[in-house]
């Protein structure tokens, strides 16, 4: 079973994507806010993949990706938007994410991204 961190500041796409991702079987720790997410990261856990919106107040996903990265390395990070431009897409890309799923995304498509990040973890 894999421990994910799940931020997405709309209350009900992060509790349906909370049970869907219980559903397929991982444990989840869901914020709407990115800042006390990101406190959760920094206490001892057992996190294995984040799993962020990319437009949120307070701390963007790309805000969540960069310090990630600068907090906890290699750690695997995924964004998702409804609202992002390949541009958008490319610099995410370039400072590390993981993959992209582009919102709206169906239960099939969240699976394969998480699948193609646990085979990366595997290897």
């Amino acid at each position: 079973m894999k421990n994910l961190l799940l931020i997405d500041d709309d209350p009900g796409v992060l509790r349906a994507l909370t049970l869907l991702l219980k559903a397929f079987g991982y444990t989840v720790e869901a914020f709407t806010s990115p800042l006390d997410a990101i406190a959760y990261l920094r206490a001892p856990n057992r996190i294995e993949i984040v799993l962020s919106d990319l437009l949120m107040p307070g701390l963007s996903g790309e805000d969540v990706l960069k310090q990630v990265r600068t907090e906890f390395g290699a750690l695997p990070v995924i964004i998702m938007s409804g609202h992002a431009t390949a541009e958008d897409m490319a610099r995410l890309k370039s400072l590390g994410s993981n993959a992209f799923i582009p919102k709206p995304f169906t239960p099939a498509q969240l699976m394969a991204a998480m699948a193609d990040i646990e085979s990366t973890m595997a290897a």
